[in-house]
């Protein structure tokens, strides 16, 4: 991807970091005085996701020492997203980046687009203007992914943190959502033309934007961290047929 020979190590290395952290923060939060369905799940099964999280740790390492040469650059790109990832949960001086206002949502696609698009690019010398167009259109594909999400917690999510959802509704969430994705296609296809030819592709944002459209909030966990996310997952998926197979 992108002349990016050794692609598939960078992606098993998003893979196996984002399994990580999640787990990870899901096991730190799950001692929040706000227990929602998803964290009593994670308290019930506590042993079982440190085995997880220490296994899928060891493998993110596994796939840098795999990689090779880690550039300064590169260094710096992943101790930004790691230090994001460490203290969205994690209180500084009573403080947690995720209640800060209005930043929430923009923190995850910050830390998506650096760890997806600008550390593997950075780190194969790959410099070019449009390699900042390829992590914006992904960080705007994450914001929009991420909002679902908002909505779902607009009920557990203190005012104090100005959510999307809690600043514009619901109803204006959503259509910002709908048009951050569909943005987010566009440059895509101006990008990488030959998208064009890829069904996959399509297929993936057309589910994702169904999903979107049925969101409210009053759907759970399952619609959420299920369908939607796994959503996102095919959207990697259609790059894989497309590079690979062309599909």
């Amino acid at each position: 991807m992108n002349g990016i020979e050794n692609w598939y190590l960078y992606g098993l290395f998003a893979l196996f970091s984002t399994f990580s952290v999640y787990n990870g923060q899901r096991l730190i939060k799950s001692a929040h005085p706000t227990q929602t369905p998803w964290l009593m799940w994670v308290q019930r099964n506590e042993k079982s996701l440190y085995l997880v999280t220490f296994a899928s740790g060891l493998l993110t390492l596994s796939c840098l020492l795999l990689i090779g040469k880690i550039s300064f650059g590169s260094v710096i790109l992943l101790l930004g997203s790691g230090v994001v990832s460490l203290f969205y949960v994690i209180p500084i001086k009573g403080i947690v980046m995720r209640e800060i206002p209005y930043i929430k949502v923009y923190l995850i696609a910050f830390t998506w687009a650096l760890v997806l698009i600008l550390f593997p690019m950075i780190n194969e010398e790959k410099y070019h203007w449009t390699v900042l167009l390829h992590g914006l259109a992904h960080a705007l594909f994450i914001v929009s992914a991420a909002i679902p999400f908002d909505i779902r917690d607009v009920k557990f999510d203190q005012n104090s943190q100005k959510t999307i959802p809690q600043v514009v509704g619901v109803f204006w969430a959503k259509s910002l959502s709908v048009a951050l994705l569909l943005l987010f296609a566009g440059l895509m296809l101006a990008y990488e033309p030959r998208l064009e030819l890829a069904w996959s592709f399509y297929l993936a944002i057309a589910l994702q934007l169904i999903l979107l459209l049925f969101m409210n909030e009053k759907r759970g966990d399952i619609y959420c961290a299920g369908a939607i996310d796994g959503a996102i997952g095919l959207v990697g998926l259609s790059y894989f047929f497309y590079t690979v197979i062309i599909w």
